[in-house]
């Protein structure tokens, strides 16, 4: 079966390397994880990607598996991490896990963005509600579709940095709005469009309001939202993402 374009992206060997490299929670994540996730828990870490989240919440979890649908992904997660579990999975088809086998499932930077189409989406959420035990917590994010600055990040730089930090982002701001007047999600809060990452990715955007909705239809009961914090303003406006915690219900 030929893979969908975002998932060949993710088996390429530099693309597996970029994600392997890195190790950094964002400010959201350690919040949420701080806040919603407790000790001894069992927590599926799906979109492990290179297994970013995997040394914060393998510390916090009683049973640990990471997931991805990369097949690069999970063996370089293995090789990170030989004494954890790693499996490939499409979040769109979670069969291999029994129903209420977690406590906690987490779906980090934007993973469920990618999957390819609103029928993958929907069945992702509804296979996370079925593997979360009643009362289990859902973290994930998503691209914001109402964001209009890309306000830049220029602590501790000085005045020629700032500047040339500046005109970046104004210009990286340009193209995301245009990109988005032409899809039409900017009007309408939510739809797909290309962003250039990797030399071409389809990502779903969407808003606070629209993900409420899909958690809600899912079975989940929205807890909180928090813009993702790439500097010292916080409002939605400047989050290229934002991250949810949830809950499912029952």
């Amino acid at each position: 079966m030929m893979l969908d374009p975002n998932r060949e992206k993710y088996e390429r060997d530099d693309v597996v390397a970029h994600y392997a490299a890195q190790s950094k929670l964002q400010e959201p994540e350690a919040f949420l994880f701080d806040r919603h996730l407790t000790q001894g828990m069992a927590i599926l870490d799906m979109g492990v990607g290179g297994g970013r989240t995997t040394p914060c919440l393998s510390k916090v979890a009683g049973t640990y598996v990471g997931a991805d649908y990369a097949q690069g992904m999970v063996d370089a997660c293995k090789a990170r991490f030989p004494g954890l579990s790693f499996v490939q999975c499409d979040a769109a088809d979670m069969s291999q896990f029994a129903d209420a086998s977690f406590d906690a499932v987490v779906f980090s930077f934007n993973g469920i963005d990618v999957l390819p189409g609103d029928a993958a989406r929907h069945a992702c959420l509804s296979e996370t509600a079925r593997v979360l035990k009643p009362g289990g917590i859902f973290i994930l994010s998503s691209h914001n579709a109402r964001m209009v600055l890309n306000w830049p990040d220029s602590r501790g730089a000085g005045l020629v940095r700032a500047l040339w930090r500046t005109a970046r982002a104004a210009g990286m701001m340009t193209g995301t709005l245009r990109r988005r007047l032409i899809s039409g999600a900017f009007r309408r809060g939510h739809g797909y469009e290309t962003d250039p990452l990797h030399g071409g990715m389809t990502h779903y955007i969407s808003t606070a309001q629209v993900i409420e909705a899909q958690l809600r239809d899912a079975g989940f009961e929205l807890i909180e939202d928090r813009p993702c914090k790439v500097t010292l303003a916080r409002a939605a406006i400047f989050s290229p993402w934002i991250y949810y915690a949830a809950r499912r219900r029952g």
